[in-house]
């Protein structure tokens, strides 16, 4: 699917003609009204060996999903066919059986709470204990980071208010940011070693790294002894790299230009002053090299301090949670329901209900349960096989919570039309919308989220219709509004989207 999902890409001209950008070059799957779609679609996965991969394995899952694009661009509704849209299908087909499935496995908690579980501390290996802290005073880096806040005009904005909403026809838009649990954060800019981490070289002799499932310990170290981390835009702006960078008390370094990103994605990020890296003395972007020698020893420490004040301030999962709340004008909500549907991971889905829990505790109710969020039990032991298999190694997300037996996970259906819940978050929606209907029936507009985590995929019928219906909160949000298309009444809880 790696070849598939790449970059299913916009409809062309043509009324039945649908252009891939596969490995090899560009595709076109074209079609007529009364063709057999089945029958194309498998003829063309057969004719460029589309096999399936992650959300979508084997050549019947490849061919149901070009059939669903195929249908999608025949659609009145549809404003354009891409990568997100038609894998989003599948997940959103996966994510029904799934809904369907822990609907039965969740029974009310037990009257009688089973004894806590006996925790402790495990032994730690070096180097990954403890590190030195680059200023030996707490204070005096405290104070440096608040003064260099105070004196940059994007920070001290950033940590006094949030990126105003976008304002469209249909409703409004809002930017969103992955956010990163506080448990991940260095208490102070560490001691410094090495220039690059991250696939850079520099003089100091460092050289990139490649890290498995089992490395996470050390991926975090090489960030830490480093001046910088490199980052870049991947399949779009904002990524877990860059929380991870400041997070272990480095400095995101972009290979590309960070103001280049819509105003309204990385709207979180003073992108400006990280731009601005690359004419610091010492600091070679040509060669993303750094000689320490010419670094201003002073200002890069403060400048680290800043950033890793502002993240633990205003970019960690409970924030991401306050600022949701906050915007919808529900601050004092504490009955939150966080739905989606597909099991796989979502990195905002799952900082989404980290950050919930972590300011709710056990009345921010997940459903469906992400499995791979919760520390492992008897019930579900640690599985080195089955961490490999997560997106990024589970690096930063995985096994982060700790499963109370007394969230509430049952009668999701039968609390929804009781208005038991205060807010109703959608954590995905390209992934599944579980319960739409009776939502929609049983809360207003001011008390659903929805969250669009997905990948830089311009407008969907999601973005164009949802933000009349709730809080729609996008992370790779284009410049400009979504066009004014009518999308079908049951669009969202029919025709494979989700039917409950």
């Amino acid at each position: 699917m790696a070849r598939l999902l790449r970059a299913l890409a916009a409809v062309s001209i043509a009324a039945h003609e649908i252009r891939l950008d596969l490995e090899q070059g560009p595709a076109y799957l074209t079609f007529q009204a009364d063709d057999d779609l089945e029958t194309v679609a498998d003829a063309f996965a057969a004719r460029h060996d589309l096999k399936g991969g992650e959300g979508c394995t084997g050549r019947e899952c490849v061919v149901r999903m070009l059939t669903s694009a195929m249908r999608l661009e025949m659609g009145d509704g549809s404003i354009g066919v891409n990568r997100v849209s038609v894998s989003g299908v599948e997940y959103r087909r996966q994510g029904a059986r799934e809904v369907r499935r822990q609907g039965l496995e969740h029974a009310p908690p037990p009257q009688t709470a089973a004894p806590a579980a006996r925790l402790v501390q495990a032994p730690c290996a070096p180097p990954f204990c403890a590190f030195e802290c680059a200023t030996s005073d707490a204070a005096v880096e405290e104070r440096l980071a608040r003064d260099f806040i105070q004196d940059n005009p994007e920070l001290r904005e950033l940590m006094t208010t949030y990126p105003p909403r976008r304002t469209c026809p249909r409703g409004a838009l809002y930017p969103i940011f992955i956010g990163i649990p506080r448990s991940e954060v260095v208490q102070c800019v560490p001691r410094k070693h090495y220039g690059f981490r991250g696939g850079h070289r520099s003089k100091f002799g460092d050289r990139a790294y490649a890290f498995d499932f089992r490395d996470e310990a050390e991926y975090k170290r090489a960030y830490r002894e480093a001046y910088f981390g490199a980052t870049k835009k991947k399949a779009g702006w904002d990524c877990m790299r860059h929380y991870e960078i400041v997070a272990s008390g480095a400095v995101p370094f972009f290979d590309d230009d960070p103001t280049q990103a819509p105003e309204g994605t990385l709207a979180f990020w003073p992108r400006k002053l990280l731009r601005a890296l690359r004419t610091w003395p010492g600091v070679h972007s040509a060669n993303s090299t750094v000689d320490a020698d010419l670094l201003d020893a002073s200002g890069y420490g403060a400048l680290a301090a800043g950033l890793l004040t502002y993240l633990r301030d205003r970019l960690t999962t409970a924030a991401l949670a306050t600022y949701i709340l906050e915007t919808m004008g529900q601050a004092d909500a504490r009955k939150v329901l966080i739905l989606s549907a597909h099991p796989a991971p979502d990195f905002l889905r799952e900082f989404v209900v980290h950050g919930f829990r972590e300011i709710l505790g056990i009345d921010a109710v997940d459903f469906i349960k992400p499995q791979h969020l919760y520390e492992p039990s008897a019930e579900a032991p640690w599985d080195h096989a089955q961490r490999k298999d997560l997106y990024g190694n589970g690096f930063t997300y995985a096994y982060r919570l700790r499963d109370d037996p007394r969230v509430d996970r049952s009668d999701v259906a039968a609390k929804i039309n009781a208005h038991f819940f205060d807010v109703v978050v959608y954590a995905s929606v390209h992934r599944g919308l579980p319960y739409f209907d009776a939502v929609r029936g049983h809360y207003g507009p001011g008390e659903i989220a929805f969250v669009d985590g997905e990948d830089e995929h311009g407008w969907s019928n999601f973005s164009a219709a949802l933000p009349e219906m709730g809080h729609y909160f996008m992370r790779e949000l284009p410049d400009g509004c979504p066009p004014e298309v009518e999308v079908e009444g049951g669009f969202f809880a029919s025709s494979g989207y989700l039917v409950l």
